[in-house]
């Protein structure tokens, strides 16, 4: 099948070129990839593009730590989630109660000075969250949109109690607009624009919950609120309020857990492989090991196929919790 190249495309290709740092090459990469067609003629050029932006990823990584300490956080687990907010939000008291991280947290502002990850699992699989410095007009450092912009999603984290968290809002979006990065809802694509704008998969999380027993504070926020993104209403103190989190979070970076079996093994289920949805079997291979996609004779499908153990063409489209045995 021909690739059909679309004209955005070939612009994008043209600029990587021409590009001559690092960062733009990157960005270039990542315009290539939102302007693919999706189709089967351009699976093997769409894997390249996110073999390339990998790699060029872990380059820059590998770049800042010769330069000295680097407070770009390196994505883990299944995807990488930026827990954003104003001062004395609850952010860290949020990747506390989630995870095995131990963040300072205190009544005083900017308590975070840093970027601290921490892993969340759902189910099988590891999530990462990172809690970054607050987002405020008095202060914020550079390398906090660095990491919101290469992350897979974010959790805007907003005391429901404060003053005017609405306002806070406001400030947030208004700062993150000048560095050219837009809040988007789960269901729609995040893209890289031709001026260089990332669009992030977010949720705003109302945190501190206990403090608005009756709802009122929250009902009233919600009246005034402009921005289309889903609401979760959490408080640290009280646990019931966080187990659907991890499910969200899950959602929220739009991928699979895919299972590999070898023939005549039992599958590990002990680590799943996480894969964009839509993934298909080529694709899988890829993940696996860069060479399998080019030389792997069949697949078979426990999960997601007619019946277990179906033979599938290189094109089917895995499903969460498949199970995929390769044969070389």
């Amino acid at each position: 099948m021909p690739a059909n190249l679309s004209p955005e495309y070939s612009d994008a290709e043209k600029e990587y070129k021409a590009a001559k740092t690092p960062d733009e090459k990157l960005l270039c990469l990542q315009k290539m990839l939102s302007a693919i067609p999706k189709h089967k003629g351009t699976e093997k050029m769409q894997a390249d593009l996110k073999r390339r932006i990998a790699q060029s990823k872990e380059k820059q990584d590998a770049h800042s730590k010769k330069k000295g300490l680097s407070f770009r956080v390196k994505p883990e687990g299944g995807g990488q989630i930026a827990l954003i907010g104003p001062p004395n939000s609850g952010k860290s008291a949020l990747l506390n109660a989630l995870t095995h991280a131990e963040p300072e947290i205190a009544d005083y502002p900017f308590t975070t000075r840093e970027p601290m990850p921490g892993m969340t699992l759902y189910k099988d699989l590891q999530i990462q969250l990172v809690d970054l410095p607050p987002v405020s007009a008095d202060h914020c450092e550079s390398f906090v949109f660095d990491n919101i912009r290469g992350s897979d999603g974010a959790l805007v984290v907003l005391d429901l109690a404060a003053s005017d968290p609405v306002s806070d809002l406001e400030q947030i979006l208004e700062l993150l607009d000048q560095k050219k990065i837009r809040l988007i809802p789960p269901e729609e694509t995040p893209e890289v624009t031709e001026t260089g704008e990332v669009s992030i998969r977010s949720i705003l999380v109302f945190n501190k919950s206990d403090l608005d027993p009756d709802g009122e504070l929250l009902e009233l926020i919600k009246e005034m609120l402009e921005i289309p993104l889903p609401i979760e209403v959490v408080s640290t103190k009280v646990q019931d309020t966080l187990n659907t989190l991890p499910k969200k979070l899950f959602d929220l970076l739009h991928i699979i857990r895919v299972y590999s079996k070898h023939p005549g093994k039992p599958p590990d289920m002990d680590a799943p492989f996480s894969a964009p949805i839509g993934t298909t079997v080529l694709e899988f291979a890829a993940l696996v090991h860069k060479d399998f996609a080019e030389h792997f004779k069949s697949a078979r499908i426990w999960g997601s196929a007619k019946f277990d153990g179906q033979v599938v063409q290189k094109d089917h489209v895995l499903e969460d919790e498949d199970i995929v045995e390769l044969s070389i």
